[in-house]
Order: structure tokens, then C-alpha cells, then sequence
């Protein structure tokens, strides 16, 4: 084919000539493998990183920061790049960056595989900045390679581009995000099951090899390009268009990500921190971005809409009434409706192809923006977790303003009857809501407010019918349709708003990398403390401020255990006691004379509250026993006192991470077992709290039976609600060190039929163990 044909076909490309079949098929195959193994890496780095920090939530929403500003990174170079350089400079510069990327995978593989050092050993320093920590560590290990595939997308979608490709190149970006859902959902369900982490790694890198000479060869597909044709293209393009139209695409894109990190939190705070439920808010978020950008039939105003209003006013009712089973239902379905109207506006406005990667880089940007604002800005603002409600709330004003900007849209309709239409829906579903979400009591005692939500819409449909039919002096002439929106909107920010509020009593409140934690006054002086919905301590008001409650009763298996231990029965000497988890510190109150409890804490707002002179909780101050805390990961501690000969020769140790929120796996592996039995003196008991919520320990619990040389017992305790089915598994070398006077009269827990489960450092899954 002479240039000249070439060249004739490269002009006509915004008509009916397409690219060659071969090339489409190469393009889509590269774009979906580039983004399959992006997603990879992601989950894989960060699961790496989170025994580091105690298996905190917030190691999965730094991670996501990072990777959105790589993210970010990437997309600026690939515009920059196919705005200033001739396609073949393009394609040679993207080279030498992928050559560059498989040499650091390369070498850090091989770091990795020849390591023989420990588990603390493989990890960095302290945990004094976790922010800073999971940021270096990320840029050092993969940072390059996930630069260099963050690139590739929009790089190739704007190769395709020049081969002929027109609007069909938006058709890639759906094609590119299956491929990142895929990679997404194929992690927890298949890889993580089947393969340990150097596996996944291995297979990895290999993957990524292969994908770099993919992109390769769609780069030297080109070469017939002429660069005349490319620099006519760049002499089109025009600025980016109006700043308004901007700034909509850079806040949808901000409001939908935020979402997107501010639930993930959310859920891994209250169940665990792994691949499984990173994976699904990430799925549902990228599958909006499929269905939006694959055909306009997907995103219906008509549908979304009225779907988006009924599951927003819901979701605000079950954050008010606190019900997390409800919550993790809600929550979800929140996500997937609010990003189905951010990206399915963001659809709807995408421009022409000239503008193509100057679009995906004010995506990405506000991408990152809302990542930042999750990770970095609200913690430092807010006590709780009120960003979740601030972005939905944004979400309903940022569908308002797309509608409003564009005259066309159902909002300017001036049917009457869609007006009452929506204030009755709106009363339907805030009645509804509230009666089935929240207890019939709390519907009473607020039913002023939820009344408030259906009077403003009548009185709105009212007044908006008025005003339609007649346009007096110097009002806008405004709809029934319109004032009944605004009004529902702005009562859904009110309920949302009222779910923000602490409880009375609040006393202190404290948020930073691993949570949020409450500490309040109750009935009758007492102070409880609680972590996200989970309670971590109960003290009651003097004289019986030295009563240990809860999960650590003078009647729980713990209670008895430190009461009745045989060295305290048998008068031979005092007691040496760790404890994994300090809470409010109540096991100190269980301390005599000479005995020694050692706390270990990774939180330091959990050291605050509990320890010091200006402490709120009074048992470690009152403790009759020396005491002492340890801040940072228990296990990295005990490994690094391993290492200096430090064993500390303990006569209970107390594994009480497990009682709800987050579960950190890494505590709970063979190896972890292998460093606390390094710790235990030859007589002594490990006492493991399993009364989680959403997750089984049991059968990881029976495997360390199986594993070691060592005696279990499950018990549990049946105490005042909330602390029903309080379970306990206690392990010890010797049997009768477990006949423990007490413990038979509190009975025995029933063994699941399920088959034990046994982690390792390098292979850990939580699917079958997560409770219905």
C-alpha cells in the first residue's frame, strides 16, 4: 500500500473505514490483559503489606491512594506523549519505560524468592507514619511497573485512534475495565485459594513479560502510520473545552471514587481487611463503568434514576438506625446506583476524539482527588467516618447540577403529575425505611422528622403547581417538578447528616490509620468504649469502677482462667500475662501483687484512652499488677524480643484481636503460632477470644491443634446481650493444665463439621470461613 493510501485511509477514520480485524483483536486482547494484571498487582501488593500494620483497613485505602495518584501519573504521560511526540517517538519512549519496568519486576522477584529472613525481617522500620511507609514501600516495589500499565490504556486507545478506531475506541474502555473486573474477582475466588503469594507473584511477573511485548507489537503496528497524518491530527485539536464541562467530569469522577474507598473502609473496619472485600465495592464500581461506556441503553434516566432516589433515601435510614446487617446490604447498592449516575452522566458527556485522552486524565485526576480526600483530608477532619454520608449527599447535588446544566433533561418537564408523583414516593420510602430499618421505638421518636420529609414535599408539590400555573412579578417561574427534587434532595442530605451525629454522653473521639474509636458516658455513669459498631470496653461508674465486664467477666473463660489458673490455686507464685489487643484494659484488672501484664497495641488513640494520668478508662491505673504496653504490631514485636533473646516466659497469653471488626489474619498463621509458643513458658496457656461476627476462626483454630504438639479447648459463656456466645479457645502442652476449676460450669462450645483450615504466611483465605 503506497503512503498515499495510507494516508487517505488515516482522514477517513471518523467515517465508515475501520481498522484491520487482526488489530482490533490485538488492541482489545492487549488492553484487557494491561488491565487484568494492573488489578492484580494491586491486590497482591497490598495483602503483602497488611500484616505490616496490624491488618488495618486503612492499608487497603492508602494502597488505592497511591495507585490512583500512579494512576494519575500514568494517564498524564501517555497525554503528554501523544500530544507533543510523532508516533514512532511514542512508541520507542513506551518501550523503553516497559523495559524498564520488567527489569525492577525482575529484580525485586528475585529479592524476594532469595530472602530467607523473617517475616518482621522483610518488612520496614516502625509504624510511627503508616501513610508515608505504605506509600515508599509501594513505589519502591512495584511503583514502576504499575506506572507503566496504568499508561499503556490510554496510550493504545489513542494509538487506536490513528489505525482508524473513531468513537469504537470508547468501545476499549469497556473492554479495558472487564478486563480490570476480571482481574478483580478472579483474585479472591481462584487465585488466592489455589496459590500461595510467591506463586502469585511468579505468575505475575511472567504475565507482565508477556503483556510489555503485546504492547510492543500494537506499537510497531503502526510503523505505516505516516507522521504527517499524526501531526495534522495534533494541529485539530482545540483547547479542552468550557471549564464548566471540566469541572462536572472532574467532580462525577471525585465523588464516585471517594465512594468507592469511603465503603470499602467501612465494610473492612467492621468485618475484615482482605482481598474479598476489597474486591467487591471495587467490582461493582468498575462494572458501572462497563455498562456506562459500552452502549447508552445501559444508563436509562428514566430507570436509574428513580432507583438511585429510592436506595440513597434507604441507605440514609440504615446509617441512621446503626444496623450494620442492613448497612452491608445497603451500602453496596448505594455504591453501584451513585456510581451508575456519576459515570453514566460522565458517559453521556464524553467528547470527541480529539479530546479523548485529555477526558481519561480528568477522570483520573478526580479519581485521585476523591482518594485523597478519603485517605488523607478526612481523617484529619472528621472523628467518624463522615465522608460516606458527606459523598452521598454530594452525589445527589452533583445529578442535580448535570440535569439543570442541560435543558433537555426530565427536569425541566412541567407534567404535573410527576411532581406528586415523587413527593409521594418520597413519603412512601421514608416511612417504609424507616419503620423496616429501624426499631419501632426509634420510628416514634423521630417520626417528627420522617413526617418533616413528607410535609416539605407536599408543600413544595403544592407550591411548585402555583407557581407553574401563574408567574408572579419578579419571581422565576419554576416547576413542580423542580421544587419537589430540590426538597427531597436536601432532606436526604438532613437524614444523612442526623446518621453523623455521635450519641449523647460522647466523651472523646478519635480517628486515625486504624479506625475510629468512641468513648461515651451511659446510664448510671458508666463509660463504654467502642471501635466502629464493635464494643472494645465497659467500665461502670465507682465504687465498682474495678469490676471487670464484658467479654472479660469474673465469669468468662478468661476470668476464670486468670482467677483460678493452677499457680494461683496452688500458691506458687505470681503471674506473667500478655495480652494481644489492649481495649479499655480490663484483663489488668484481674492483676495481684508481683504479677506482670504486658499489653501489646498497635493503636495509639487505644493507648490513650486507657493508659496515662489523664486516661478515661481506670484499670490499668488501678491495676494491683506491674504493667506495661508495647506499641506496634504484637507479632512483629514478639519476633523482634525473639530475636533479642527477649523471650518473655508468659504464663496466659490473651490473642484478643479477633472479638470483631477487622480480624488480622497474620496472627493467626503458622508461623505467628511458632513465635508465640517462643514466648510461652512450658506450663502456660494461650488464650484465643473467636467470638467474631462475620468470620469462623474455628477451623483455622483446630489446625494449630493439628500443627503443634499441643491440648484445645473451646469454651464459651453466655452473658448479658450483647455478649452472648462469648467463645474462647484456650490451648497448652499439658492437658490438665486446662482442667481449670470453673471452666466446666460454663460449658463447652459445640465443633463445627467444618474441616480444619490452615494458614501460612503464604497462603491465607477467608471465603469459606466468613458466616452467613
Amino acid at each position: 500500500m503506497s503512503a498515499r493510501a495510507v494516508s487517505t485511509k488515516i482522514t477517513r477514520r471518523r467515517g465508515n473505514v475501520l481498522p484491520a480485524r487482526r488489530d482490533v483483536v490485538l488492541y482489545a486482547i492487549t488492553l484487557f490483559a494491561s488491565a487484568f494484571l494492573l488489578f492484580q498487582v494491586e491486590l497482591i501488593a497490598a495483602k503483602a503489606l497488611l500484616p505490616r500494620f496490624g491488618g488495618s483497613a486503612s492499608v487497603w485505602t492508602t494502597c488505592m491512594l497511591v495507585f490512583q495518584l500512579l494512576l494519575l501519573a500514568g494517564y498524564t504521560y501517555a497525554h503528554m506523549l501523544s500530544e507533543r511526540l510523532r508516533m514512532s517517538t511514542q512508541v520507542r519512549a513506551h518501550c523503553v519505560l516497559l523495559f524498564l519496568a520488567v527489569a525492577q519486576v525482575a529484580v525485586m522477584l528475585i529479592l524476594w524468592t532469595g530472602s530467607n529472613s523473617s517475616f518482621a525481617g522483610r518488612l520496614p522500620g516502625t509504624t510511627q507514619h503508616p501513610i508515608a511507609e505504605v506509600a515508599t514501600t509501594l513505589l519502591v516495589c512495584v511503583g514502576l511497573p504499575f506506572f507503566a500499565l496504568s499508561s499503556t490504556g490510554p496510550l493504545l486507545q489513542s494509538w487506536f485512534v490513528q489505525l482508524g478506531g473513531g468513537q469504537a475506541t470508547y468501545r476499549l474502555y469497556s473492554v479495558s475495565n472487564a478486563g480490570s473486573l476480571l482481574g478483580l474477582l478472579s483474585f479472591p475466588f481462584l487465585i488466592e485459594p489455589a496459590l500461595s503469594t510467591q506463586s502469585q507473584t511468579l505468575l505475575w511477573v511472567l504475565s507482565f513479560i508477556l503483556c510489555s511485548f503485546a504492547t510492543a507489537l500494537c506499537g510497531w503496528r503502526l510503523r505505516r502510520v505516516p507522521p504527517t497524518a499524526v501531526i495534522d491530527e495534533k494541529k485539530e485539536q482545540a483547547a479542552w473545552g468550557r471549564w464548566p464541562q471540566r469541572l462536572l467530569w472532574f467532580t462525577l469522577a471525585a465523588c464516585a471514587s471517594g465512594l468507592l474507598l469511603a465503603t470499602s473502609n467501612f465494610l473492612c473496619q467492621e468485618v475484615v481487611s482482605l482481598p474479598l472485600l476489597w474486591v467487591l465495592p471495587l467490582a461493582l464500581y468498575l462494572l458501572t463503568f462497563i455498562l456506562c461506556f459500552d452502549h447508552p441503553r445501559w444508563y436509562k434516566r428514566a430507570i436509574i434514576h428513580p432507583l438511585y432516589g429510592v436506595v440513597l433515601l434507604l441507605t440514609a435510614f440504615s446509617l441512621d438506625a446503626r444496623n450494620f446487617r442492613v448497612q452491608v446490604v445497603m451500602l453496596p447498592l448505594a455504591l453501584l446506583m451513585t456510581c451508575m449516575v456519576c459515570h453514566g452522566e460522565l458517559s453521556r458527556r464524553k467528547p470527541e476524539m480529539r479530546l479523548l485522552t485529555a477526558f481519561y486524565l480528568t477522570i483520573c485526576a478526580g479519581g485521585a482527588a476523591g482518594g485523597i480526600f478519603v485517605a488523607v483530608v478526612a481523617p484529619q477532619i472528621f472523628s467518624f467516618f463522615t465522608e460516606l454520608q458527606l459523598l452521598l449527599g454530594a452525589s445527589a447535588f452533583l445529578l442535580l447540577i448535570s440535569l439543570l446544566v442541560e435543558k433537555e433533561s426530565w427536569f425541566y418537564e412541567r407534567r404535573i403529575w410527576l411532581a406528586p408523583a415523587i413527593a409521594a414516593g418520597a413519603l412512601l420510602t421514608a416511612f417504609l425505611g424507616a419503620s423496616a430499618i429501624g426499631s419501632i421505638s426509634k420510628v416514634i421518636t423521630d417520626i417528627h422528622f420522617y413526617w418533616a420529609v413528607g410535609a416539605a414535599g407536599l408543600l413544595a408539590c403544592v407550591a411548585g403547581y402555583v407557581l407553574s400555573r401563574r408567574k408572579p412579578a419578579g419571581f422565576v417561574r419554576l416547576s413542580a417538578v423542580q421544587l419537589v427534587v430540590v426538597t427531597v434532595a436536601v432532606c436526604v442530605s438532613l437524614a444523612l447528616y442526623r446518621s453523623t451525629l455521635p450519641e449523647s454522653g460522647l466523651i472523646v473521639g478519635i480517628r486515625n490509620f486504624y479506625g475510629a474509636i468512641r468513648v461515651s458516658r451511659g446510664s448510671q455513669g458508666a463509660i463504654k468504649l467502642e471501635h466502629g459498631q464493635t464494643i472494645h470496653g465497659y467500665q461502670l461508674a465507682p465504687p465498682d469502677d474495678r469490676v471487670p465486664t464484658t467479654y472479660y467477666g469474673p465469669d468468662s473463660t478468661i476470668g476464670i482462667v486468670l482467677r483460678n489458673h493452677p499457680k494461683r490455686m496452688a500458691g506458687a507464685g505470681t503471674l506473667r500475662v500478655g495480652m494481644v489487643g489492649l481495649g479499655a484494659g480490663t484483663l489488668a484488672a484481674y492483676g495481684k501483687p508481683g504479677d506482670y501484664f504486658r499489653f501489646y497495641e498497635i493503636n495509639p488513640a487505644m493507648v490513650q484512652v486507657a493508659s496515662g494520668p489523664k486516661a478515661v478508662f481506670t484499670y490499668l491505673r488501678d491495676s494491683l499488677a506491674t504493667t506495661s504496653i508495647v506499641t506496634g504490631d504484637a507479632r512483629l514485636e514478639m519476633e523482634r524480643e525473639t530475636a533479642r533473646g527477649e523471650a518473655q516466659n508468659f504464663d496466659v497469653l490473651v490473642l484478643d484481636a479477633f472479638s470483631g471488626d477487622a480480624v488480622p489474619v497474620h496472627l493467626l498463621t503458622k508461623e505467628a503460632f511458632d513465635t508465640y509458643f517462643k514466648h510461652l513458658s512450658p506450663d502456660g496457656i494461650i488464650a484465643v477470644h473467636m467470638s467474631s461476627r462475620h468470620v469462623n476462626l474455628e477451623p483455622v483454630l483446630h489446625a494449630i491443634v493439628e500443627e503443634f504438639p499441643v491440648e484445645g479447648r473451646s469454651t464459651f459463656t453466655i452473658e448479658k446481650p450483647p455478649f452472648k456466645n462469648n467463645i474462647w479457645m484456650l490451648f497448652s502442652a499439658h492437658h490438665k493444665k486446662l482442667e481449670i476449676e470453673g471452666l466446666n460450669a460454663i460449658g463447652q462450645a459445640e465443633p463445627s463439621d467444618a474441616q480444619p483450615v490452615f494458614w501460612t504466611d503464604d497462603h491465607t483465605s477467608i471465603l469459606r470461613l466468613l458466616r452467613p
